[in-house]
C-alpha cells in the first residue's frame, strides 16, 4: 500500500512539473486595423461590428452579426486555479440583440436592443458612449491631461444574469468593422 502510494504522488508531482495537459497561452495578435478583426483564429465566426481589446491582457468586447441579430461577447482571461501556470481565455456571450443602430458619424457608436415576440423592447440591451475626460494636473502650470474612452454598456435582465455590467476601453484599443 505504502509503495502504491509514493508511486502515484510521484506520478502526480512529475506530471506537475512537465506540465502535462496545460498548453501555454496563445499571445494576443496585434490589431492594427479592422483588417485584423477577420485574422483572429479565436474567436466564434461572425461579422464583428464593434472590437475593443485591451492589449496588455488579451480581453476584449466584441459585437457580431450573426444569423439572427447581433451578438455580445466578453472574453477574459482567466488562470486555472489547479496550475498557475496555465491560463485560458474565458468566452461569456452577455447578450443576444434583434438590432442594432450604429451612429453615422462613428460607428463605434452602438445601440442595440432585443425585440420580444409581441412587438416590445426586450429587457435586454447595449450602448456604448464616447468619453473624454479631461483633468488638471497638479502642480503644473495649467497643463491638462485628455483621455478618449470608449464606455459600454450591457443591460441584461434576464432570469440569473448580472443584470448590468459597465466596461471602459482606451478609444484608441476600440475599431468597428
Amino acid at each position: 500500500m505504502r509503495t502504491s502510494w509514493r508511486f502515484s504522488s510521484f506520478c502526480v508531482v512529475s506530471l506537475a512539473l512537465l506540465g502535462a495537459g496545460c498548453e501555454p497561452a496563445p499571445s494576443p495578435a496585434p490589431t492594427v486595423s479592422g483588417a485584423a478583426l477577420e485574422q483572429r483564429t479565436d474567436r466564434a465566426v461572425g461579422d464583428v461590428k464593434l472590437l475593443c481589446e485591451i492589449p496588455q491582457d488579451g480581453s476584449y468586447f466584441e459585437l457580431k452579426q450573426t444569423a439572427t441579430g447581433y451578438e455580445g461577447v466578453v472574453a477574459t482571461q482567466v488562470y486555472d486555479p489547479w496550475d498557475c501556470r496555465c491560463i485560458y481565455l474565458k468566452r461569456e456571450v452577455v447578450g443576444q440583440y434583434s438590432f442594432c443602430q450604429f451612429a453615422a458619424s462613428d460607428p463605434r457608436i452602438v445601440s442595440c436592443w432585443r425585440r420580444e415576440p409581441n412587438g416590445t423592447a426586450g429587457k435586454m440591451g447595449m450602448f456604448s458612449t464616447k468619453v473624454t475626460r479631461q483633468s488638471l494636473v497638479i502642480g503644473g502650470s495649467g497643463q491638462e491631461a485628455t483621455q478618449q474612452l470608449m464606455d459600454i454598456g450591457v443591460v441584461n435582465q434576464d432570469p440569473g444574469q448580472t443584470p448590468r455590467r459597465d466596461f471602459t476601453y482606451e478609444l484608441s484599443d476600440c475599431t468597428a468593422g
